[in-house]
């Protein structure tokens, strides 16, 4: 019977232009080939399964099997197939999770000093290289640093601050980043055509969320549904991948969701017991639950969700956002994404993580779990707060518990109004390395007086990272047309925070005024800062 690759061996990438979202890497070391300037050793790192040892493999190829006219290996010769099959006498890979002794590296200090066999290069490539001991760095660090003329050192790791400063300081590093979904989607789908595989698009959009941006991972998963329920040609469903990847039933999350940022108890605890009564997995249905209070989150601060949610979850999500402030979610999601539960959970682990993630008093888990009605015992406030010490417990009969119904909106005052207008506008604008519409929502509505108009942050950090984002001219640009438009033109612009207004003793001397507020002085009607003004007074 013939031994039959799996798909992330078959679909290795056998040349640069395979290697998908590393261009920055993978047009370096083509350059450098063609150039002749090789360099004697390489650190690549990055998360698994992006294509560090691949790349590596390709640069061997690279060197000993000849170029295309585009640059690429030719990968019809010899050495190509010898390679590719692992089968390459001058290319040794060493596996530093399991030869990491100081001995291991003498091994290979001796044989860089003999010339290559077939080839014009010996490439050494050291595997997962932060897992060597000291005394073998050490004894690495002279070989990196002078190897003979003919080798090339390649070191490959997921943990790049675990390698000394001394060996890192030795070599040309590389950075290999996280694919983003979209990349993984289309590998998935070229995949999917070749193998002649048929799975629904969510699936495989759910595949690359899942993945994390290891293209490795996507294809094992990929490969996984496609032996469980693709078999004849049949169709992955939603359901089945969401079933073989333990992420659960995405309704029931949801509603898990919704029930512990909206503080409904009895409604959580429902959720909990129907899925645990038909045997779901409890961790599957945290996890979703989790995912789904990501988004809302995310809502709520202005930002797009990057890891594609469907549709339908994030319009639920953003609508049970609306009447919970951001404390309350931000509480939900850890208490609950923190929550232990092991593979044999039961569903009073759950139960639990639930109660804390919501902040449920006594009274209410004993109305909750009595069918709705409440206990007699003292209420605490909203966050669980101990009753005072001394204070007296008083018998009441038990009485059912109202239904809570979210606050109802405030209405936005004019002031309000014009300044959601500006910052709303440029909610989803991405400057430099933030969103500008949800630093400015932190500014208390400003009210143009004397041709100026003051733009108080509630807090110093944010007063500094909207005068960062000043620096980049598009977003200068961006608050003046938006101001512009809703205030009208020739507003002069000035910035202050708490600090600024606090204590006469937080002033800061002239000589150490930020470097950020000096560089964004110039925002077509003059940007100042208040503590400037006060250092001229």
């Amino acid at each position: 019977m013939a031994t039959r690759q799996v798909l992330y061996r078959k679909w290795r990438p056998a040349r640069f232009l395979d290697v998908v979202g590393q261009e920055h890497v993978t047009q370096t070391l083509r350059r450098a080939v063609q150039t002749d300037r090789v360099a004697h050793a390489y650190l690549f790192t990055g998360p698994r399964g992006v294509g560090k040892t691949s790349t590596a493999r390709i640069l061997a190829k690279a060197l000993n099997a000849g170029l295309g006219p585009d640059g690429e290996p030719i990968s019809d010769s010899d050495a190509s197939r010898a390679i590719d099959s692992g089968s390459y006498m001058d290319m040794i890979e060493i596996d530093a999770a399991s030869n990491r002794g100081i001995n291991d590296i003498r091994g290979l200090r001796d044989g860089v000093q003999f010339q290559p066999v077939s080839g014009a290069w010996k490439v050494y490539i050291i595997d997962e290289v932060h897992m060597l001991t000291e005394p073998a760095f050490n004894a690495l660090l002279k070989t990196l640093e002078e190897p003979p003329p003919h080798v090339v050192i390649i070191l490959a790791t997921t943990d790049a601050h675990k390698v000394p400063a001394t060996i890192v300081s030795r070599c040309q590093r590389f950075d290999f980043k996280r694919l983003p979904n979209e990349t993984v989607i289309d590998r998935l789908v070229d995949i999917c055509s070749e193998e002649e595989i048929d799975a629904e698009p969510e699936v495989l959009a759910l595949i690359a969320r899942t993945a994390w941006g290891s293209l490795r991972d996507a294809e094992n998963l990929l490969e996984q549904l496609a032996v469980s329920y693709g078999a004849g040609g049949e169709e992955i469903t939603l359901a089945q991948a969401r079933e073989l990847l333990g992420l659960g039933d995405t309704s029931a999350s949801v509603d898990l969701a919704v029930a512990v940022i909206s503080g409904d108890a009895a409604t959580a605890l429902s959720v909990v017991n129907r899925e645990a009564g038909r045997g779901a997995d409890l961790r599957s249905l945290r996890n979703g639950a989790v995912d789904a209070i990501r988004t809302a989150l995310l809502s709520k601060a202005g930002v797009e969700d990057s890891v594609g949610q469907p549709e339908e979850v994030r319009e639920a999500m953003s609508t049970a956002a609306r009447p919970v402030n951001m404390e309350k979610l931000l509480h939900a999601l850890t208490s609950l994404g923190q929550a232990q539960l092991k593979g044999d959970a039961s569903p009073l682990d759950l139960e639990i993580a639930v109660l804390n993630a919501i902040n449920v008093t006594t009274p209410q888990v004993v109305a909750a779990a009595s069918g709705g009605q409440q206990a007699s015992a003292p209420a605490n406030n909203s966050y669980g707060a101990p009753q005072q010490p001394g204070a007296q417990r008083r018998t009441q009969q038990p009485t059912p518990e109202p239904q809570r119904q979210p606050e109802p909106r405030k209405d936005l005052s004019p002031d309000e109004a014009t300044w959601r207008k500006v910052w709303d506008g440029l909610r989803r604008n991405k400057f430099r390395r933030r969103y500008l519409g949800p630093i400015l929502s932190n500014v208390t509505p400003p009210k143009p007086e004397n041709g100026e108009i003051t733009l108080r942050f509630r807090s110093r950090s944010m007063r500094d990272a909207f005068m960062e984002e000043m620096e980049d001219s598009r977003a200068k640009t961006a608050l003046r047309t938006a101001i512009d438009r809703e205030y009208g033109p020739g507003l002069a612009l000035k910035t202050s925070s708490p600090h600024e207004e606090g204590a006469e003793a937080q002033k800061k001397p002239a000589a150490e005024e930020s470097a950020l507020v000096r560089a964004a002085m110039t925002m077509g009607a003059q940007v100042i800062d208040e503590s400037d003004a006060e250092q001229d007074e």
